[in-house]
């Protein structure tokens, strides 16, 4: 069950709330502050409001439930909530309209179904990880199964994103992928580059990546490369336009794990963005986003923007 505000705040007076918002979820961890900044940033360059959410947790609210009627715990922890909402947007996004919502109920399920009532384009949610080893459980659930594209935050993310490093891996989704990098790039005024992790053709003992012609002037460890090199070309000239208007490198990287090269390039190259494609809208599909997706969500220690599609 809601209880929503469905009015905004900003510079001290209330707004109406937006039909369309990017969504900010707030959990008011050291992160939350950065959460409302990126939210707002990335509203003003897709034309868009924001919204910010706060959700009370029904399952560590049950305990103190009234027997019937009006719950004044409850009732005082969402007038609390409302006024640290309303205090951090005063703080971290001055000028800019900000919808306030606070619920009541399971986070992620409550986050998803203001996703939908808002028609949001955009999660952007802290990873709320102290460790920095793995993503919190709302914020992987989120990244999962949210219908919108997921920005994931780590809490050390403060200002803007200064380099973005794409995950392409040439399937049909690539394309959406890199454009969605582009599009972070060049509003960060980021440095961007394009990743791709190939099987190290001297492990294909048995020629399974490629069908090697016998009278191929080329070797099978050459013509591998050449074949993702064309690849990595033809993704690049999807985008070309677009390319030209920032710092940018293709990169190919040899590994038997996807997932781990991705990891180690992103930590050893400084970047602090990784964008990357994940499947799946329903409960079911939400546990199949890919097993180097999963990987390098739940192990890099920079923030990550999912991509669905």
């Amino acid at each position: 069950m809601s209880l929503a505000l469905r009015l905004g705040f900003r510079s001290n007076q209330l707004v109406m709330k937006p039909t369309k918002s990017i969504i900010a979820g707030v959990d008011f961890s050291a992160a939350s502050p950065s959460v409302i900044r990126h939210a707002v940033h990335a509203a003003k360059h897709g034309g868009c409001q924001v919204t910010a959410v706060h959700v009370l947790d029904s399952g560590s609210l049950a305990h103190r439930a009234a027997s019937g009627g009006v719950n004044p715990v409850l009732e005082q922890l969402e007038a609390q909530a409302r006024q640290r909402l309303q205090t951090l947007i005063a703080n971290e996004a001055s000028g800019a309209e900000v919808a306030i919502e606070i619920r009541n109920g399971r986070p992620a399920d409550e986050i998803h179904r203001l996703i939908g009532e808002c028609q949001s384009p955009l999660l952007v949610i802290a990873a709320n990880d102290l460790t920095k080893k793995r993503l919190g459980s709302i914020a992987s659930r989120c990244a999962r199964s949210a219908p919108c594209d997921v920005l994931v935050l780590r809490d050390w993310q403060d200002g803007d994103f200064r380099k973005v490093i794409v995950c392409a891996d040439f399937s049909p989704s690539s394309s959406k992928v890199l454009e969605r990098g582009v599009a972070l790039a060049e509003e960060n005024g980021a440095a961007l580059e394009i990743v791709h992790v190939m099987y190290p053709p001297s492990k294909d003992i048995w020629g399974e990546v490629l069908d090697h012609a016998m009278d191929s002037p080329l070797s099978y460890a050459d013509e591998c490369r050449t074949k993702v090199k064309r690849e990595m070309d033809a993704l690049l000239s999807s985008q070309s336009a677009n390319l030209t208007k920032i710092q940018h490198q293709p990169v190919i990287l040899e590994s038997e794990s996807s997932a781990m090269a991705l990891t180690r390039y992103a930590q050893e190259s400084g970047a602090d963005l990784v964008v990357m494609g994940t499947r799946g809208q329903s409960k079911l599909a939400s546990h199949f986003i890919g097993t180097n997706a999963e990987k390098l969500m739940q192990d890099a220690t920079v923030s990550v923007f999912a991509v669905r599609f």
